[in-house]
């Protein structure tokens, strides 16, 4: 996680741990390594090893796209120096969105399967174009 070019993150706002299930399939799709914010590990969706903050890992990705995240000023302590952030959250106002490089306002479980699948469509196209 600590030297990934890429990660996915979730947070409580997926509302339990099988919003996980989207957050790896985007990942998977991007080549990303998959992060967590302190709150949805200390509820037991994801491990510790995952968790990204000031009690967790620091990161500095090229890309840190965070689903449901606020972004309380221990996960931005871990995560701010990424160098574009996309940030997907239904609250406009939350701390992450203020400093997101993109602010997504909208519902996770909407957005991401779509993300994934154009995500996977544009990586097939430059595929069958090589």
């Amino acid at each position: 996680l600590g030297a990934a070019e890429k990660v996915v993150a979730g947070g409580f706002g997926l509302g339990g741990p099988d919003g996980f299930k989207l957050i790896y399939d985007l990942a998977h799709a991007l080549g990303a390594a998959v992060g967590a914010s302190r709150r949805a590990v200390d509820s037991g969706w994801i491990a510790y090893r995952q968790q990204v903050g000031l009690t967790g890992r620091t990161v500095r990705p090229k890309l840190y796209v965070a689903v449901g995240i606020s972004g309380q000023i221990q996960h931005l302590a871990g995560m701010s120096s990424s160098n574009t952030i996309v940030a997907i959250n239904t609250d406009k106002d939350c701390p992450l969105m203020q400093m997101a490089s993109i602010a997504v306002q909208g519902e996770y479980a909407e957005l991401l399967p779509k993300i994934t699948e154009e995500i996977k469509r544009r990586k097939g196209a430059v595929t069958a174009a090589a």
